[in-house]
């Protein structure tokens, strides 16, 4: 537990660090358009690929704070075993949603290795690294998301649980 619990605070950081880069960026992407008639080369492919770390990595310390918008007008209405089964069908569909979309960014990753590809413009930037780092952050979110979907079953199963 304390090894994915610093998983994700280290994913949330990292994450910080990624805005806080995007920040510099444009700031000096702006000061030398302004000053020396030059921005910092490929300044919004990378400001974009910095999103994903802003995006996908908190998603796990997210979760498990459970922040994520909800919508419980009509389920806070329902007896608490029916609200943990839809919590624990909401979680199954969004890691399902998102698990593919990992999958298939992470089964890319190898073949992009392998041809060398990059994104076109000054720098260079290969095309793998942010696709791993979306890989990696969709695996902590999922894992979070399993051990939150496993602990509503068990809240809507424990015997002698409230059907209020």
């Amino acid at each position: 537990m304390r090894l994915i619990t610093y998983i994700e605070n280290l994913a949330l950081w990292i994450g910080c660090a990624a805005l806080l880069l995007m920040g510099l960026i444009v700031t000096g992407s702006v000061i030398g358009r302004g000053m020396f008639n030059h921005p910092v080369p490929d300044d919004l492919l990378l400001i974009g690929l910095l999103m994903v770390c802003v995006i996908v990595l908190p998603l796990a310390y997210v979760e498990r704070q459970k922040g994520h918008i909800a919508v419980t007008v009509i389920a806070n209405l329902l007896p608490l075993r029916v609200q943990a089964i839809l919590a624990a069908f909401g979680n199954l569909l969004f890691g399902l949603f998102l698990g593919t979309m990992g999958v298939v960014v992470a089964k890319k990753v190898p073949s992009e290795i392998a041809q060398n590809l990059y994104y076109d413009g000054q720098l260079d930037v290969p095309t793998w690294p942010m696709k791993c780092i979306f890989a990696f952050g969709v695996a902590a979110f999922l894992l979070r998301l399993t051990m939150n979907t496993y602990e509503s079953l068990r809240e809507a199963y424990r015997p002698g649980g409230q059907d209020n």
